[in-house]
């Protein structure tokens, strides 16, 4: 069990009360249960960290999950989600939203880098340092993301332009084998009610599967 990391991370049920205010057409759910994800490892990480137990096989473990899968997040948005929104856009306002998440991924993705070094090298002080940093840039960037960007792509690309984007990452993943390694990591510790919500996106037999293969694979899997 993880302590939230008041200042740092946000805990899902404050970004679940933001997020009410910002209901619109369009359902941003997958995007929002990651974002949760990302925080949960955080607070996850930064409590090992903490600890002193920050180089132990399963916080490496659980680093190397987290990474992967912010790699495959961010990289989405950089290649498919913010040109082709930009490419929508004409006003100077909308383009500095853009400018933003672009900016906000750069100065994040060298953080990635000197943790990975600081794992390598067993420097507790630099772990301990760039993972706070990461973690509350991170934070920082999904919330600005979620209250200024996803709202302009619901204005101007709408339902349509984001079906299109999620079936692309769907694809990009792996569909089902991609889901297989995805959907454990992203609903680990999220309520029912939102696993049934992200789950009814499978097919049937996928979600049988899910519950008796993925989620017990990953669950027995030596993590954080």
């Amino acid at each position: 069990m993880s302590n939230h990391h008041p200042g740092v991370t946000e805990t899902s049920t404050a970004a679940w009360e933001r997020r009410a205010a910002l209901a619109g057409p369009v359902d941003f759910t997958m995007m929002y249960v990651a974002h949760d994800a990302f925080n949960r490892d955080l607070d996850r990480l930064l409590d090992a960290v903490a600890d002193g137990r920050g180089h132990s096989p399963a916080v490496v473990a659980t680093w190397q999950l987290f990474s992967k899968q912010l790699h495959t997040h961010h990289s989405a948005e950089d290649t498919v989600l913010w040109p082709r929104l930009r490419a929508a856009v004409t006003d100077p306002d909308e383009h500095r939203i853009l400018d933003d998440m672009e900016a906000e991924h750069a100065s994040l993705d060298p953080r990635v880098e000197q943790i990975n070094a600081a794992i390598a090298d067993q420097n507790t002080k630099a772990l301990e340092r760039e993972m706070s940093v990461l973690a509350k840039g991170l934070s920082a960037h999904m919330i600005h993301e979620e209250s200024q960007a996803l709202p302009l792509l619901e204005r101007r690309l709408g339902k349509a332009g984001w079906d299109a984007f999620s079936k692309e990452i769907r694809d990009q993943q792996g569909g089902i084998k991609g889901a297989a390694d995805y959907l454990p990591w992203l609903l680990d510790g999220a309520t029912e009610q939102l696993k049934t919500q992200v789950l009814r996106l499978l097919p049937a037999p996928a979600r049988v599967v899910y519950r008796r293969v993925w989620e017990p694979k990953y669950r027995k899997a030596a993590r954080r």
